[in-house]
């Protein structure tokens, strides 16, 4: 088989898990065409294997907030936009990816998609305060388990 059927192939098997969340949401998701601070918690709320999954978005950006002081990144209400920075950041704080030195020292988003950037999760143009949708944050995430799998 080709290298490019075994990583889709993987991707979909670490993927079920958030995808076997309910497909209303899922659907609410990847039609956003700028995500939304409760469906960025609730897809990385959803990658945890050892929390129940969230319920729904309001749930997810509940505990996020009460894990995280989002506030300093501006973002008060589960309504506000997630930037690419700022969910690379949460992303990468969730499943405890890797930090390069820059990360290390100062915990910010534009660190955290330079990261993220380096290790291929996230592809393609993009700074920091760039609008991420929907359809490009599932694609990161399948990206990010494909890696943590390789990895461990």
């Amino acid at each position: 088989m080709s290298r490019k059927v075994i990583l889709a192939t993987v991707i979909l098997i670490l993927a079920a898990p958030l995808f076997s969340q309910s497909n209303e949401i899922l659907d609410l998701i990847l039609a956003e065409s700028e995500l939304s601070a409760g469906s960025a918690a609730y897809l990385v709320g959803s990658i945890d294997p050892a929390g129940a999954a969230p319920a729904d978005q309001a749930e997810a950006f509940g505990r996020l907030l009460a894990e995280d002081d989002l506030g300093r990144f501006g973002i008060q209400s589960a309504s506000d936009t997630v930037s690419l920075g700022l969910f690379a950041y949460l992303l990468q704080q969730e499943m405890q990816l890797p930090k390069g030195i820059g990360s290390s020292l100062f915990a910010s988003p534009r660190y955290a998609l330079r990261d993220l950037k380096f290790l291929a999760l996230i592809q393609g143009r993009g700074a920091p305060n760039d609008p991420l949708d929907g359809e490009r944050a599932v694609r990161i995430i399948g990206r990010a388990l494909a890696e943590t799998e390789e990895r461990s």
